[in-house]
């Protein structure tokens, strides 16, 4: 049957990538929603059959209400590091009431785990932008099921943003060298946008499957040696990690709000630094390792959904032509552009 999916929230990364793997099934048809329908992403987007571009605001009622008409199912992904927590916990509830009024039958939400939550809310693992979506999954797991199903799916730190902003450079002795904020024995949870966007397509595709149902997914929980030992086996070039200190590098990041004055909630306190950010977010990476921590996955569930999926960071680097050459972050949002 065909059906028409909305997505919410822009065409950042990983917008942009579940529209493409959406309209691999023939069925399926895309409305995105953007402020900027005449940005670089939106008119290359805007060539593809099947996903059409409307221009508006998502965090606007007026506008959602008037999106929501003809709908069957919905993508929503907002943006915290551009809204503040406050400004995505209400968007994200009000959204799925529109939705739910709109006659919309399927609502997806696309989060990140409630680690705050998991540690008893210490504010040492506190990350404003994944508790606000981690509590909007809280508010859909109080919600009925009979006649919109809703269904989450998780991600994580993305390798096209991550190892943009920390690549290696080639050190004197030869040797290109990845220095990042993150110990040895730390790792981070990474989820390439291909991967992220198949599984997004394949929970539309059988949304019985994840009735009021989360699915984290990822490639695998990597470490700063693990990514110098892809990056030779991808390109012949020796490299090795180095650790850097969390402390000092966060002295070095500007002591301005992540996210764009005019946004929803910019004004806000819930809006945070760099610091206020990452300094958290390296926290919890830094007790990660092994897939043990706050933030872990269960990798098993997806080698059985998708028994193709990716699942090292060479793989990741071999599909996007990583090499020697600077990876440019693909993050567009406040401080990542």
């Amino acid at each position: 049957m065909s059906k028409v999916i909305l997505i919410l929230g822009g065409a950042g990364v990983q917008n942009a990538a579940v529209a493409r793997e959406l309209v691999t099934n023939e069925s399926f048809s895309v409305k995105l929603l953007s402020r900027n329908i005449k940005s670089d992403e939106c008119v290359s987007l805007s060539t593809i059959p099947r996903i059409s571009l409307v221009q508006g605001d998502c965090y606007d009622e007026d506008t959602l209400i008037s999106a929501f008409e003809g709908v069957d199912a919905v993508f929503v992904n907002t943006n915290g590091f551009a809204i503040g927590e406050k400004a995505e916990l209400f968007w994200g509830i009000r959204m799925y009431e529109i939705a739910y009024w709109a006659g919309v039958k399927h609502f997806i939400y696309s989060s990140l785990p409630a680690v705050s939550k998991k540690s008893g809310y210490n504010p040492k693992y506190r990350v404003p932008f994944v508790d606000g979506k981690a509590k909007v999954v809280e508010y859909l797991r109080a919600q009925p099921t009979d006649k919109m199903n809703w269904s989450a799916i998780e991600s994580g730190p993305y390798p096209e943003s991550h190892l943009g902003t920390w690549y290696p450079k080639k050190d004197e002795d030869g040797v290109y060298v990845f220095r990042m904020p993150l110990e040895a024995d730390g790792a981070m949870a990474m989820v390439g946008l291909a991967d992220f966007a198949w599984f997004a397509r394949y929970m539309f595709e059988n949304p019985k499957e994840f009735e009021a149902d989360l699915l984290s997914v990822g490639i695998d929980h990597v470490n700063g040696n693990t990514i110098a030992a892809a990056f030779t086996a991808v390109t012949g070039e020796p490299a090795r990690y180095e650790p850097l200190p969390l402390s000092a590098v966060a002295k070095t990041w500007p002591d301005t709000k992540v996210g764009l004055a005019g946004s929803p909630g910019f004004e806000d306190p819930t809006l945070k630094t760099m610091a206020g950010h990452f300094v958290p977010w390296f926290t919890i990476w830094q007790e990660s390792g092994g897939n043990k921590g706050l933030w872990t996955k269960d990798y098993k569930r997806l080698d059985k959904i998708h028994p193709g999926r990716m699942k090292t960071i060479e793989e990741w680097m071999r599909s996007v032509g990583y090499s020697t050459e600077e990876y440019a972050n693909q993050l567009k949002t406040g401080i990542f552009s």
